[in-house]
């Protein structure tokens, strides 16, 4: 039934199955991606991973629920692990793993990223003992969570700064094979809207044509494909097809309403008159606010009474938007129509809409132990009920007794000192027994909701206690606050003999951006041999206040006497990497940033741009807070420009903002350099970010160029040579190869005889074998080359007795040269020329379909060479 099924519309339930464990061996269904409900597991028998039998699966949307739960594992005595490593989103309702005695990995996952602001019952640590749950994902302890030994956990935030735009998760070896789209999907590609001709299945957000849709047992209406008409209209039925139409009178009555699960507000959906009574009780369920206002928004009238009691997370009862009666037929304890009581968290009652215009018919009011429920509201409310409420019904102090419901008359004056502290002036009326003090909170960059000391979040509010001894004129100086951020602060009054609590209005105020956070470098990485790209992130806090980023270079220079200091003829072996070799943590320097910084584009798994193929990702170490001095430090000014040959040796630039990136070229091949970054506002500028990277090999380098070369009869071979043009960093040694030049048919007999010689000497002299020919060439090593060697250069040997009668046959011929010319000057007369023909016997005839050696053959002896004793070179 599952085999070919990419998307569940529904629950996907398995239950109370009694199996073995080869009962699952090659059982899987990779192909489903989606549940559209919940996924409940409960008393499968052999059963050792959910993840073997759905291993593809990365999104529960939760539509339907179970108990608040999207993800129910239950009483599953086999189960090792959930291993459900692709598991990226649970849209709505929280995580139940209970059970599971044998179970591993359960609090290596972090369930808060894929199901947030829900509630997880998960199984008590302490019941695996027998379980090795360490992970080895990433040394960052908020990223470090896997789903076994093999598999780390993905994050949703991870893969979207990687995968294309329409994908919240995708294959890391394909950015647009999506596993989550952001929007739609339509055939199986992600798209922003759907195409023309389609229609939204909005239980997945799939684009499917109307046809699909009949197929389905749907009907198409408002552009989407529905099974049942919203609220407010009804199903209609004609030749045309199915249609929703509006209905006037189609509410919905229900009985007695019980709140207390996601599941029950569901139901109590379409409800408009309650013929009973509504009574709301949720123990903790954290989206409760947002689930009541869906659900419960249409109740117009109740009967009976409404109660709301023992709920953690409702702070008002404006999700009764709706309600304009209550009946009071039947009274709780015969006596009230309207319960609200122990309520930790209750600020307000009803909106202003439904207080003006709510009937109570009969009953009284009940409300008591809301510490956060100011008196002011209950009174708001007190008048609407025929029954006024007993002593005992509000009793006094059981409200508002932690919620500032008064209002400390105090006035404040903030004067800000610097980036980091603020004074806070403020005068109050005199009372020897009251407590002042001072709270403040740092606000969300971005956010415009208003904080007060109860809101639940994630901020800490912070107190200073102002001292008894302060005068009406109370000056209080808050320091160690953070630049360029904005805060919330007020003055809190505590009376302990009336037991009240009153709070000045709250003020806001912003501190000045200071010196800047330096900016993050995500990747140092060389491109190329003369290219190094530079990719980075601002500090959060100060993103919106950077102008410009200052950036300098500076070759890592190694002196010759460093490299002399070593004898790199003799143990070239032991730092000397294969040419082929790259090593990538020397040119791709790759950080993760810490919280505070932008994020960057990479995944937790390591996957980078195309520059850094086959770097890592290393994680973040905050060297300034592990040093006892920290990092305020004088650092160097910016160098001057200046070359080496046609190379940067130092370089200082000033790149406007804001951007993200930078390439640097003109660097020397094979080099190390320094890179240093700082941000800068519109006054001051940041630390620098620092950073060391190799610039890759160049191919055409290393190559020395000969100058001169000698050999004598004796075997001596003289050598000179100039340094190569360019270098892969260093020379550390050169080498001298000579090869005595023999016959065609020998050289792959005999190996070249090799001399090295130390960098700093560019000629050599050699002994060797005698030859009368010798091929001889000139090699370099250096940091990233072996051997890079000159073309090879032939040397013939001239002997002392072929030079003397070399130079004797010279003179000799210009001897006989010049005599000849004086007999001729001499000998030449005036005679007679015949112009007759010789006599036949005294021609010389050819045939001309001879070659020409033959014609010749009687005035020159033509000789013959056997190949194999010519020398080929």
């Amino acid at each position: 039934m599952l085999k070919d099924c990419v998307v569940v519309l529904g629950n996907l339930r398995v239950v109370l199955l009694e199996a073995h464990n080869v009962d699952f061996n090659g059982l899987r269904f990779p192909k489903l991606r989606e549940v559209t409900g919940y996924v409940a597991f409960y008393r499968v028998n052999g059963l050792e991973s959910i993840g073997q039998l759905f291993p593809n699966l990365a999104r529960i949307r939760g539509r339907n629920v179970l108990y608040n739960y999207g993800l129910i594992i239950f009483d599953m005595a086999n189960l090792k692990e959930v291993g459900l490593y692709n598991l990226l989103k649970i849209d709505r309702g929280g995580v139940i793993i209970w059970a599971v005695p044998q179970s591993c990995f359960i609090y290596t996952v972090n369930w808060e990223a894929i199901a947030p602001q829900s509630r997880h019952v998960l199984n008590p640590v302490e019941d695996s003992p027998h379980c090795n749950n360490d992970c080895s994902c990433t040394r960052n302890a908020s990223t470090n969570y896997c789903w076994n030994i093999m598999k780390c956990q993905r994050f949703p935030d991870d893969v979207d700064s990687k995968c294309d735009p329409q994908c919240l998760g995708c294959k890391l070896a394909n950015s647009t094979e999506c596993t989550i789209c952001r929007h739609y999907t339509y055939r199986g590609r992600c798209v922003p809207k759907c195409p023309v001709g389609t229609i939204v299945l909005p239980q997945n957000d799939y684009c499917i044509t109307e046809e699909e849709c009949k197929n389905l047992r749907g009907w198409s209406w408002n552009n989407t494909c529905v099974f049942d008409c919203k609220i407010g209209y009804k199903r209609e039925n004609n030749e045309n097809g199915t249609f929703c139409v509006p209905c006037e009178k189609c509410e919905e009555t229900c009985g007695n309403l019980k709140i207390r699960t996601i599941e029950s507000m569901q139901e109590a959906g379409r409800c408009v008159y309650v013929n009973g009574s509504l009574t709301i009780r949720i123990r903790y369920l954290p989206e409760a606010m947002k689930e009541l206002r869906n659900y419960l928004g249409r109740i117009q009238e109740v009967s009976d009474f409404v109660m709301v009691y023992g709920s953690l997370t409702i702070t008002s009862l404006d999700f009764l938007s709706s309600l304009k009666r209550i009946g009071g037929q039947n009274l709780r304890n015969g006596t009230h129509s309207l319960m609200v009581y122990d309520m930790s968290n209750l600020q307000s009652l009803f909106t202003e809409n439904v207080t003006n215009s709510l009937k109570v018919d009969n009953g009284s009011l009940y409300i008591n132990n809301n510490p956060m429920l100011c008196v002011n509201e209950i009174e708001r409310i007190k008048n609407l009920f025929p029954d006024k409420p007993g002593p005992l019904d509000i009793l006094q102090g059981s409200n508002g007794y932690s919620g500032g419901c008064a209002n400390a008359s105090v006035g404040v004056q903030l004067n800000i000192i610097n980036e980091t502290a603020v004074s806070v002036d403020f005068t109050h009326v005199e009372n020897p027994q009251a407590h002042y003090s001072i709270l403040y909170i740092h606000l969300p960059q971005g956010s415009r909701k208003v904080f007060v000391p109860e809101t639940c979040s994630d901020s800490e509010w912070h107190a200073y206690n102002i001292p008894h001894d302060l005068d009406n004129n109370s000056k209080v100086v808050l320091t160690n606050l953070r630049p360029a951020s904005m805060y919330a602060l007020c003055i809190e009054k505590y009376d302990p003999k009336t037991k009240l609590l009153a709070r000045s209005d709250i003020f806001n105020f912003t501190t000045p951006v200071g010196k800047p956070e330096p900016p993050f470098l995500l990747e140092l990485v060389a491109s190329s041999s003369d290219v190094v790209v530079l990719r980075w992130v601002d500090h959060k806090v100060y993103r919106s206040h950077i102008k410009r980023y200052e950036l300098d270079v500076t070759l890592v220079e190694i002196h010759s006497n460093d490299v002399r200091a070593r004898d790199h003829c003799d143990r070239r072996e032991d730092y000397l990497r294969r040419e082929e070799e790259v090593d990538f943590f020397r040119h791709a320097v790759v950080m993760r940033p810490p919280p505070d910084y932008d994020r960057g584009c990479e995944s937790m798994c390591g996957v980078l741009s195309t520059v850094t193929a086959g770097a890592m990702v290393e994680e973040y170490f905050d060297v300034c807070s592990s040093i006892e001095h920290g990092c305020n430090n004088h650092e160097e000014d910016p160098p001057t420009n200046s070359s080496i040959g046609k190379f940067v040796r130092t370089l200082s630039l000033n790149i406007s903002g804001p951007r993200n990136d930078f390439q640097v070229g003109g660097l020397a091949p094979f080099r190390d350099y320094k890179f240093r970054l700082r941000a800068c506002s519109t006054d001051q500028c940041s630390r620098y970010a620092r950073g060391v990277v190799r610039t890759l090999r160049s191919e055409y380098a290393d190559v020395p160029v000969i100058t001169f070369v000698k050999a004598t009869e004796a075997g001596e071979i003289s050598v000179e040579w100039d340094p190569p043009p360019v270098t892969n960093g260093p020379v550390l040694s050169y080498t001298v190869k000579v090869l005595p030049s023999v016959r065609y048919d020998e050289p792959a007999q005999l190996q070249p005889q090799v001399w090295c010689q130390s960098s700093d000497k560019t000629h050599l002299v050699v002994k060797y074998i005698k030859a009368k020919k010798y091929l001889v060439s000139v090699c370099s090593t250096t940091l990233a080359s072996r051997s890079a060697c000159s073309e090879r250069q032939r040397v013939v040997i001239i002997t002392d007795l072929e030079f003397g009668w070399w130079w004797t046959g010279i003179i000799f011929g210009i001897l006989i040269y010049t005599a000849s010319l004086v007999v001729g000057c001499l000998w030449r007369k005036p005679r007679d020329y015949s112009y007759e023909m010789p006599l036949l016997e005294n021609m010389f005839v050819s045939n001309n379909s001879e070659p020409p050696s033959i014609m010749m053959s009687d005035f020159m002896p033509v000789y013959t060479i056997p190949l194999r004793d010519t020398q080929l070179d």
